[in-house]
C-alpha cells in the first residue's frame, strides 16, 4: 500500500522556516529553554545556557532563525521547550514578515534589528512569507 495517494496539482507556498533553496547555508542546533517553545521562522537569541536558545533577547544576543522541521508532526508550529531546534546562521530562509519590505533592506524581527541579514525579496503586508539571507558581509566605505 502506498504511503501518499493523493497528490495536489500545485506546490505549497512558502512557509516560515522553510529553507529557501540549496545554496550553501550554515545550520546549527541549540536547545529551546522557553517553557512555551519557539516557533518556526522566528529569531532565536542567547539563552541561559552555553547551547540553550530563547525567543527574545537584543541583536547583539541572536544567535539564529529557527527552520522548520519536517520531521516533527505535520500539526506542530514550532519546538517546544527542550527540543532540540535547528537555526540558520547564515544563509536564505523565509520568515513572515512584520509589514511591508523591500529586497535589499535591513532585517527586523521581533523588534530587534538583525545584524548581518537582508530581505532578498519584497512584500506589501505583513504576515506574507518573503525570503531573508543572513550573514550579509556589508561592502567597505568608499
Amino acid at each position: 500500500m502506498a504511503v501518499q495517494d493523493t497528490y495536489s496539482e500545485n506546490m505549497r507556498p512558502a512557509v516560515p522556516g522553510q529553507l529557501v533553496d540549496s545554496s550553501p547555508k550554515t545550520l546549527i542546533s541549540r536547545t529551546v529553554e522557553d517553557a512555551n517553545g519557539i516557533g518556526f521562522g522566528l529569531p532565536a537569541f542567547q539563552g541561559t545556557s552555553d547551547k540553550g536558545i530563547k525567543n527574545s533577547g537584543t541583536a547583539t544576543q541572536f544567535v539564529g532563525i529557527t527552520v522548520r522541521e519536517r520531521s516533527l508532526r505535520a500539526e506542530a508550529d514550532g519546538f517546544k521547550q527542550y527540543d532540540s531546534a535547528r537555526l540558520i546562521t547564515e544563509g536564505p530562509v523565509w520568515v513572515a514578515a512584520p509589514g511591508a519590505v523591500s529586497a535589499g533592506g535591513t532585517v527586523t524581527l521581533g523588534g530587534v534589528l538583525i545584524p548581518g541579514a537582508r530581505y532578498d525579496t519584497s512584500t506589501t503586508a505583513a504576515g506574507q512569507v518573503v525570503q531573508v539571507r543572513l550573514g550579509v558581509v556589508s561592502a567597505p566605505a568608499p
